[in-house]
């Protein structure tokens, strides 16, 4: 017991010491900038910020910090060492990947491409040039445990998967996405960012009578290190304050978010233990090492690939019907949330009339009195509530949709008075305000510098 209250005391007071350091403001500061540029698309659609960028953030710090707990206690508890594991190099890559697209930072891909340059070096490069053995940087690289790194992409995965089933709906946008064929349709943008504060290992080959610290087990470490101490020396190993990133991104199509994020954590948990049951039996298998590190980043884009595949073969979700007007959205505290309305709810009249579109329902409610009638559908079942006009009417809501829709009756416009009222209806098929989904383009900047 006293070991372990020994451990936990310099885990715990390493781990704070995690939120100080440099790289992990850096990670802060790139969860911010994901943050608000989805605020920024929110604000140009609906006029306002339906996420606020600082809950945003504090959500994602809570839950990042229990996820940090978690992997640096399965980390320390395997014995994985910075060494081992080449944080050093992923760290690099990974903010490489996120340049071509914000989806790519991801350990998975980058994991994947620095086992590829362990590799090329032991097997190549070195064998090929024995001389660059003494250069640092691949001296450094050579100490990389493959199997090790791969369980550290595999355990990432598997808190994310975790991450995602609690929280990645959260935060979810409604967007209007146009489709190939034309169609516009409603859908929810999920991008979640998680920084991690970690405790890692640093391990270094000293003399005997020097090791200083607690006494481990002997049956520590699980997963050994690649480094041979030698005749009268032996491996001294410190707790040392690191910061990961993990994100998740999706479109919710034919699903709602929570039933969206629910699939891909499914998933994406099987694909963790499938690569962790691969990375354990690496260690012990040396020919499980390349498939192992084939599988990190080409299983995780299959992932990708058949749950877009799986979400697309599905009819959409949120589309105009005939049947009324279709809410995708209900924004909380709102006119809306307060008179009773929910998402996925049909409304069919106002006041005992039936409104033709968008435009036609929120004319209506302008032309009402004090108290506005809305009948409809929920889950099958007929309901009515009222929208108290005065409420938004002493926020001057009347009269500034009354002169917009006077002056411009845009579509974008009549968007930006349903975000008033909370409301996010389904678009009409051709409606003219509409996000577009294009393919990332890697070389897009280098061609914008060579046409001018």
């Amino acid at each position: 017991m006293q070991l372990f209250l020994e451990i936990g005391q310099i885990f715990i007071s390493t781990f704070m010491i995690a939120f100080v350091m440099p790289i992990f403001w850096i990670v802060l500061f790139l969860v911010y900038l994901q943050y608000r540029r989805q605020a920024a698309t929110e604000a140009k659609l609906y006029g306002r910020t339906l996420n606020r960028v600082g809950r945003q953030m504090f959500y994602s710090l809570g839950l990042g910090v229990a996820g940090g707990l978690v992997a640096s206690t399965v980390l320390i508890f395997l014995g994985l060492s910075l060494e081992q594991i080449g944080l050093y190099f992923i760290w690099p890559v990974a903010i490489l990947l996120l340049l071509i697209n914000p989806r790519y930072l991801c350990f998975s891909y980058a994991g994947g491409i620095v086992a590829v340059m362990v590799l090329f070096a032991r097997h190549i490069l070195v064998p090929l040039f024995p001389a660059l053995a003494d250069n640092i940087v691949i001296e450094t690289l050579l100490r990389v445990h493959i199997p090790a790194l791969l369980v550290l992409i595999g355990l990432l995965h598997l808190i994310e998967a975790l991450l995602i089933y609690i929280g990645g709906h959260w935060g979810s946008s409604p967007i209007y996405l146009k489709k190939e064929d034309g169609e516009v349709i409603g859908a929810f943008s999920l991008q979640r960012f998680w920084p991690l504060p970690l405790v890692a290992l640093l391990v270094t080959v000293v003399a005997e009578p020097e090791i200083v610290g607690v006494s481990m087990p002997e049956w520590w470490p699980i997963l050994e290190p690649i480094l041979e101490p030698g005749e009268g020396r032996t491996l001294q190993y410190m707790l040392i304050p690191v910061a990961a990133g993990l994100g998740y991104g999706d479109i919710a199509l034919s699903s709602t978010p929570r039933e969206r994020t629910a699939f891909s954590a499914k998933w994406l948990a099987f694909y963790s233990v499938v690569l962790l049951v691969v990375a354990l039996g690496a260690e012990y298998f040396p020919a499980f090492v390349l498939p192992g590190v084939l599988f990190a980043p080409i299983g995780h884009e299959i992932l990708i690939l058949y749950g877009k595949r799986e979400e697309d073969r599905k009819p959409p979700r949120y589309r105009s019907s005939d049947e009324g007007i279709v809410l995708m959205e209900v924004l909380p505290g709102t006119v809306a949330d307060n008179a009773g309305l929910k998402q996925d709810d049909v409304i069919k009249t106002i006041n005992g009339e039936i409104p033709r579109d968008n435009q036609d329902f929120l004319e209506k409610i302008e032309q009402s009195y004090f108290m506005v009638l809305l009948e409809g559908r929920r889950n099958g079942e007929s309901f009515s509530h009222v929208l108290k006009k005065e409420t938004f009417e002493k926020e001057g809501f009347g009269a500034s949709l009354q002169a917009s829709l006077r002056a411009t009756g845009s579509s974008h416009s009549i968007l930006r008075r349903y975000a008033e009222l909370g409301m996010i209806p389904v678009p009409h098929p051709d409606s003219p305000v509409y996000l577009e989904m294009r393919k990332p383009d890697p070389m897009a900047r280098v061609k914008r510098l060579w046409k001018k």
